[in-house]
């Protein structure tokens, strides 16, 4: 689909504006990311810039993980792809809790079923905006994202006591000051992304940063790892027998 007609799809639809879905629109076009996760997705407009680039490339699907409040809001996100008949390239998932519940499945499901191994070649973290759950957050995507996969960031500068929704609500009243003022993803940028041996930043620019995983921990390396630490244990049950 071409951008001129989805954006007049999704005119007047919070919360992607034209300009930032057709940076989306343009990303997908250019890099062809077969298969996309995006974590947070609310109406799903920014999912449907993304799946309208799929559509015009022709092949790919996105995996949008948002919690069960998001199923109430008008229009959601299968109502708005419904409308835009994108629906083929997404796959929308409501999370009783967060999206990290259902990381954890993708993940569990890739070892008990490595035949049939989920990985993605973009992440769209667009959802919690606190270090809690997107720090937690990006450490299970690079788990689940191939080499040379992209990160996007959303809101690096997004803090409690700057959200018109959030800073009058109680929980965000008890927070120390520290923790209500924190830009909280510029932190897991700066704290865990930047200092993240695999990781290098691509671009921060207004309020998005693209990040991209050069390299993989080997997993020959991982299993040698967990074998020593087999025989080590072994050896310190032997010694440990062998003074009762």
């Amino acid at each position: 689909m071409k951008f001129e007609e989805i954006k007049n799809h999704l005119r007047g639809i919070p919360h992607t504006p034209p300009e930032d879905g057709e940076i989306l629109y343009n990303f997908i076009l250019s890099n062809k990311p077969k298969n996309i996760l995006e974590l947070g997705f609310q109406h799903g407009v920014s999912t449907n810039y993304m799946a309208a680039a799929l559509e015009e490339l022709g092949d790919g699907k996105i995996t949008s993980i948002d919690r069960e409040i998001a199923r109430s809001e008008k229009p959601n996100i299968i109502e708005l792809s419904d409308k835009t008949r994108l629906n083929n390239f997404i796959t929308p998932i409501y999370a009783n809790s967060s999206y990290i519940w259902e990381l954890r499945k993708i993940l569990k499901n890739n070892i008990i079923f490595p035949e049939n191994k989920t990985t993605f070649d973009f992440c769209f973290i667009d959802g919690a905006h606190n270090f809690e759950t997107d720090g937690f957050a990006f450490f299970l995507v690079d788990m689940l994202l191939n080499e040379g996969g992209i990160i996007l960031f959303d809101d690096i500068d997004w803090s409690y006591q700057k959200s018109p929704t959030l800073q009058n609500q109680d929980f965000v009243k008890q927070m120390p000051d520290e923790e209500r003022n924190a830009e909280q993803i510029r932190d897991v940028l700066e704290l865990l992304v930047a200092t993240h041996p695999n990781y290098q930043i691509l671009e921060i620019k207004n309020r998005w940063a693209w990040v991209q995983k050069t390299s993989s921990t080997n997993t020959k390396d991982i299993n040698s790892l967990y074998q020593k630490q087999s025989t080590l244990y072994q050896l310190k049950n032997i010694f440990r027998n062998m003074f009762r």
